[in-house]
């Protein structure tokens, strides 16, 4: 086994060209070319080379005010990116360089500010008769400020220079690009090579180039390579670049590995390559018996130590999300990406705990042949009844628009039975019947069939839809199930420990946080908060039932909430329960008695003191550490005439009581007296 350095073993990288197909003035098949604006006088770019305004670019008739380079939002949509034109700035537009052979759509990408920004957009093709697109103010206060389409259509194409302008009216409307469907444009985007979404071992061929990803909406993040000068035990993060879907993800070379298909023991299994930087270094899980560690080495096999530690299994769930499990010695097996850490990077854990991964693998351009490419519709696991997605199908050197239908349509429905025939956006929504009382959990799937001629496509729609459990049913799921919980209320918050309970029963959230914010759900939340919308994987650790929310939750109006009171006997059934217990004695840092039966105790939430050798309301946590019922003391309430000196009517300190044959007496000095203040001879 060697150690990795990248200097010593760093090997000549091998470049890999993405090549572009152009398809030529075929006027029967059309291509797209799209112009990214970027500074106020309509400088653009297209196909990543910066126009230089006299071959291929665009002219200004009128300048607008401001350009905003803008964001990607963590779903995925465009945030106030584009060219600004406010109303005193209205008809600012622009004119094409290059003149357009049979122009059948141009599609107009902006945006507005939050709620307002109105007015008209136009478009006009050579010298024939301009169209107008009025833009309205958002439906939804705060929507404006995501980039949305217009979309302008021929009937009969046109010919000639491209010009637009923007009429504002109110405020400010954002112009962000301009694609043009012509048959003098470029190709479709799906004619270089890509990087898709593994969603069936099946899909897996040996050499495949692969990256890893993180299998959670919103966190842009993929597997870097490994580096000591990064961490000499873990692989960092790295931001990567997704499709709006996350069915795809650009290329980035240091991010790729490649993928071997081999037998261990008879069984299929995987290895991973660093060919690209290491060449002969192989993916391992190197914690042993007490670490969680992933990294590099120069072989797959330890005989001593390690075992097959560059041996993987692969299994591939909920359409995309790999569980990558190591065949060798370490007690830590399954790739995660680790969301908590700072900085954030990938390792192995013992149990499904952290964020999942995924893989994509590099595919083959579509070249010249007519095809079409549309992404597989994955709902994933929800309790939402309804919902929808906007997909992008994409078509190579089709003469004739596509057919879009489903073979079943009893949950699923599309937003149009036609297609353009260059490819173009298509909405499908779910709902899911639901009588009133009665939930219809279940996987559901249907095929999306696409048809062009002789060309045909089938693409797959899954959804796993789940009855929200109440938390006596959540604490019966096995590890690492996807669980979504009925409304529940906070008892106590420490830290990133939000113990909470409902009618049925209690357990914890452990908030490992948002990897990609780095905030932690709950960072704000508080006892006597409802929360709505809980959603994470559960886990029983080590007798304690908990959940590490995997999205944000929802926080209703803060409420008073009431410690449930203790049973005779404190069991493990009691775990996570908020608790007041009557007449404990605590009777040391580590312990107290309560009903003559003796407790383990923990200052969980850092208390100054405790009260000690006297009965006191004893509020309280109930955790199981390792087979040990543990109460974590919230707070202690002395009993009437307990906490008030009878003479003096200060506060008593705990060295001022003490207990002689089962009384509680006073110490003041060298004599003793009764909690009403009479002494004691």
């Amino acid at each position: 086994m060697k150690n990795l350095v990248n200097r010593a073993l760093a090997a000549e990288k091998k470049v890999f060209t993405f090549i572009l197909l152009f398809l030529g003035s075929v006027s029967l098949y059309a291509g797209v070319t799209t112009y990214t604006f970027t500074s106020l006088k309509w400088a653009s770019m297209v196909d990543a080379a910066v126009c230089d305004g006299i071959t291929d670019g665009w002219i200004s008739d009128k300048d607008a005010t401001e350009y905003n380079a803008g964001r990607t939002a963590a779903d995925g949509r465009l945030y106030s990116c584009g060219v600004g034109v406010k109303t005193g700035t209205s008809g600012a537009g622009a004119t094409s360089v290059q003149t357009f052979e049979e122009v059948r759509r141009i599609t107009v990408n902006f945006c507005q500010n939050s709620s307002k920004g109105k007015g008209t957009l136009w478009v006009q093709v050579g010298d024939n008769e301009a169209k107008a697109m009025p833009i309205t103010k958002p439906a939804a206060s705060g929507e404006g400020v995501y980039n949305r389409d217009s979309i302008f259509t021929f009937e009969v194409p046109q010919t000639g220079k491209i010009k637009f302008w923007v009429e504002c009216t109110e405020n400010a409307i954002y112009i962000n690009t301009i694609s043009i469907r012509s048959s003098s444009g470029g190709s479709s985007p799906f004619t270089t090579d890509s990087y898709q979404l593994v969603t069936s071992v099946e899909q897996l061929e040996d050499s495949d180039q692969v990256i890893f990803g993180v299998y959670k909406d919103g966190v842009n993040e993929i597997m870097g390579y490994y580096d000591e000068w990064e961490s000499v035990n873990n692989i960092h993060a790295i931001k990567g670049r997704y499709s709006s879907d996350r069915m795809q993800v650009d290329a980035d070379e240091s991010a790729i590995y490649t993928l071997r298909i081999t037998e261990l023991n008879g069984q299929k299994a995987f290895i991973f390559q660093d060919e690209l930087r290491y060449e002969e270094a192989y993916l391992v899980a190197s914690g042993g018996k007490t670490k969680n560690r992933l990294a590099v080495w120069t072989d797959v096999v330890d005989e001593k130590t390690y075992g097959n530690y560059g041996y993987w299994a692969i299994a591939i769930e909920n359409g995309g999300e790999a569980v990558i499990t190591n065949l060798g010695n370490s007690l830590s097996k399954i790739i995660q990406y680790n969301a908590s850490n700072n900085p954030t990077l990938f390792s192995c854990y013992q149990d499904r705990s952290q964020t999942p991964v995924c893989l994509y693998r590099r595919t083959e351009a579509i070249g010249d042949i007519p095809a079409i490419v549309a992404p597989l519709v994955n709902f994933g696991t929800t309790i939402e009844a309804t919902g929808s997605r906007t997909i992008e199908v994409n078509a190579n050197k089709l003469s004739e628009d596509i057919s879009v239908s489903l073979k079943k349509g009893d949950i699923f429905s599309i937003s149009s039975a036609l297609l353009d025939r260059d490819g173009d956006q298509l909405t499908i929504r779910y709902e899911v019947a639901n009588p009133i009382g009665l939930c219809t959990e279940g996987r559901f799937i249907d095929t999306l069939l696409l048809t062009s001629g002789e060309v045909q496509t089938e693409v797959q729609i899954l959804l796993h839809f789940l009855c929200p459990l109440s938390i006596a049913e959540a604490v019966q799921s096995e590890d690492h199930a996807v669980v979504y919980l009925n409304d529940v209320i906070v008892t106590k918050k420490y830290d990133n420990y939000i113990y909470i309970r409902d009618e049925t029963g209690s357990m914890l959230l452990f908030d490992r946080g948002d990897g990609q914010s780095g905030k932690r759900y709950g960072a704000d939340v508080k006892a006597g908060d409802p929360l709505s919308g809980v959603t994470g994987r559960f886990i029983n650790y080590f007798g304690v039932p908990e959940i590490s929310p995997s999205e944000q939750f929802r926080v209703g109006q803060n409420q008073e909430v009431l410690p449930e009171q203790a049973p005779e006997i404190i069991d493990s059934i009691d775990v996570c329960r908020f608790l007041v217990l009557d007449s404990a004695v605590v009777t040391g840092w580590t312990s107290l008695t309560y009903n003559g039966q003796e407790y383990a105790v923990s200052n969980k939430f850092n208390l100054p003191s405790f009260d000690l050798n006297v009965p006191t309301r004893t509020f309280v946590i109930v955790s199981y550490d390792y087979d040990v019922v543990t109460l974590y003391i919230v707070r202690q309430e002395p009993y009437s005439g307990q906490g008030l000196d009878p003479i003096t009517n200060d506060q008593l300190s705990i060295t001022h009581k003490v207990i002689i044959n089962d009384q509680i007496l006073i110490l003041r000095g060298d004599k003793l007296y009764t909690l009403d203040g009479r002494e004691v001879r």
